[in-house]
């Protein structure tokens, strides 16, 4: 399929030459850290975005998740060996962190519990534009204390995905199984002023049948094959989310949406802790990810994947682990014994055999090139001589 897409004939040749592979079972080949938030004085890292050849980290330095008690989250983006590049400081907790591929814009989702407000980053100037409110109905202010705890008893939006030139948010904490968790920003991909939103998702949709089971909605992400992946991180037994799960939903907002609730479980077991799930859309890569406990980020190379089977962080297990599609268990982790795996972002590469071949394809049609032009040098040569003994004869 690689050399296919690639277009040279050449490439097939060597391929066949060479011979099929059987496909791998995923490993790891490479692991580092990535970035340390001691290194710009920032904890908890949380959301991962990467773009424009920059990854985007969300600290969130323990701040109040419902702009109560005044604080801010730092915004870090490093080059993608890990030097930094820009510091931002923003208001809020920072929870919601992501690049919009089409325009390249760097949205910061603050306040994921209450007083929700939106903030663009320009990646090339820098500069931030925001905070942006909402405008309510369907968006809901919590009615917060003025003091300590508790304070996250409001709404707000956790993260943001973009698809098909829309732009849609996970809306947190539903009372109730017709409380919405999933909407559309009206505004678009260039906001301004007050912001409003369409629901487009219930939380009956996600399998709530009460207002004892509400999920609490997570992460948001645009999926290869054109759908949103809803995360519920489920915290376990007599919560008010016992289960832990992501939500697929195709066609967003249009007549023919339809919904898939997939229940994560290991030997059995509901998972508690899902943070992030990513359909990786390739079979290798880079993958990002934030240990929030440890304060590191982690960047690991990746190969022998199914493009279509989700990676899950679960901070419950520790673990970012493969989870099968059809029916949820883990099937094996890919990294363990980390320290509350939390956001994620992954960015498809060739795998390392592919970018030999590749080499030697293009050296191959160098080799070709060359030897076509002294081929057709030497003819041209060999005609010029035979002009010359031409001439002499006549004369």
């Amino acid at each position: 399929m690689t050399v296919s897409r690639s277009g040279g004939l050449f490439l097939i040749a060597l391929l066949g030459a060479t011979g099929a592979t059987a496909e791998a079972a995923p490993i790891v080949t490479q692991s580092s850290v990535f970035a340390n938030g001691a290194a710009v004085g920032g904890t908890q890292p949380d959301s991962i975005t990467v773009g424009a050849g920059s990854v985007w980290v969300e600290y969130g330095d323990g701040v109040d998740s419902t702009g109560v008690i005044p604080g801010n989250s730092t915004i870090v983006q490093y080059n993608t060996s890990g030097a930094i590049k820009r510091v931002y400081s923003i208001s809020g907790e920072v929870d919601g962190l992501k690049v919009d591929p089409s325009t390249g814009t760097v949205w910061a989702l603050q306040n994921q519990d209450a007083n929700a407000t939106l903030s663009l980053i320009n990646p090339t100037t820098g500069v931030v534009t925001g905070p942006l409110k909402y405008a309510a109905p369907p968006y809901a202010y919590g009615n917060n204390p003025p003091g300590p705890a508790p304070l996250n008893n409001g709404r707000g939006y956790d993260d943001v995905a973009f698809l098909n030139g829309k732009v849609y948010l996970s809306y947190t904490n539903p009372a109730n199984p017709t409380d919405s968790v999933l909407q559309v920003l009206d505004n678009g991909a260039h906001p301004s002023g007050t912001l409003t939103t369409t629901s487009i998702l219930t939380a009956a949709a996600t399998g709530v049948t009460s207002s004892a089971n509400e999920p609490d909605i997570d992460s948001l992400k645009s999926t290869p094959n054109g759908e949103l992946a809803l995360t519920t991180e489920g915290d376990g037994p007599g919560c008010c989310d016992p289960i832990g799960e992501y939500t697929l939903i195709a066609h967003p907002g249009a007549p023919n949406q339809t919904v898939t609730n997939v229940r994560v479980t290991n030997a059995g077991n509901n998972v508690q802790g899902i943070d992030d799930v990513i359909f990786p859309g390739a079979t290798s890569g880079w993958l990002y990810v934030a240990e929030t406990s440890a304060n590191t980020v982690d960047k690991v190379w990746l190969s022998g994947l199914d493009p279509d089977t989700p990676i899950v962080a679960i901070s419950g297990l520790g673990e970012v682990a493969l989870v099968n599609p059809a029916d949820g268990h883990v099937e094996s982790a890919l990294l363990s014994g980390l320290g509350s795996p939390h956001g994620m972002d992954f960015v498809a590469a060739p795998e390392l055999s592919t970018w030999g071949m590749l080499l030697l394809g293009f050296a191959g049609l160098g080799f070709a090139r060359h030897r076509n032009r002294a081929t057709a040098g030497g003819l041209l040569r060999t005609g010029l001589v035979d002009r010359m003994h031409s001439r002499r004869e006549i004369r």
